[in-house]
């Protein structure tokens, strides 16, 4: 095959010869040690060459971090305590939410639902982030998770536009007079809810 268990690598500007075994240059790469070749190629990619920078990362990660209960998660599952789900399930949402100073069935409540679930994904999205500080849903999943719409009680209550608390996923909401003064109302808060200084 005309190559050897050599491969170049750019150091410093330089191109220069990693031998992937012992004396790798002389060892010719042929039909019954290929395998072995793109084993050693593989390894030295995603291990050897990036060993000192991965124990830089795991030191400073140990630092941040220094329980030993994270070595119990495979890596996708400490992915998703870390970043959270991105599976999200609305219908289900809008079961588990509580509410406080509202009913289920009242005309604010039943406006909001229809006003949400007519939002595209992105928007979806970005009401839990404006809710909670995250568009990802906890580790536990969409299932385990719940919040709590409670009235905003204030006089004229289309001049205010809804607030949230995300430290404990409380939705703020004015009674409003109609389903379009709160799709208004919402939908600025949402398009701009970074200025809006939560709780």
């Amino acid at each position: 095959m005309m190559m050897d268990f050599t491969i170049m690598k750019e150091e410093g500007g330089c191109r220069v010869s990693i031998e992937l075994k012992e004396n790798g240059a002389n060892i010719p790469i042929t039909m019954w040690n290929r395998r072995e070749f793109i084993d050693a190629y593989v390894n030295y990619t995603f291990n050897t060459s990036v060993k000192k920078q991965f124990e830089d990362f795991m030191r400073g990660f140990s630092r941040g971090c220094p329980a030993k209960k994270w070595k119990i998660f495979l890596p996708v599952e400490l992915k998703t305590v870390l970043r959270g789900h991105t599976e999200y399930d609305w219908k289900q949402l809008e079961k588990n939410t509580n509410y406080k100073g509202y009913g289920e069935s009242d005309e604010t409540i039943q406006n909001f639902w229809a006003v949400f679930h007519e939002l595209p994904e992105k928007k979806k999205k970005d009401f839990l982030a404006f809710l909670t500080g995250t568009d990802r849903i906890p580790a536990a999943g969409m299932n385990n998770f719940e919040f709590t719409i409670e009235e905003l009680k204030k006089e004229n209550p289309d001049q205010w536009y809804p607030t949230a608390s995300t430290c404990f996923y409380i939705l703020y909401l004015p009674r409003y007079s109609s389903r379009a003064s709160l799709k208004e109302m919402f939908l600025f808060a949402l398009e701009h809810y970074e200025k809006f200084g939560l709780l």
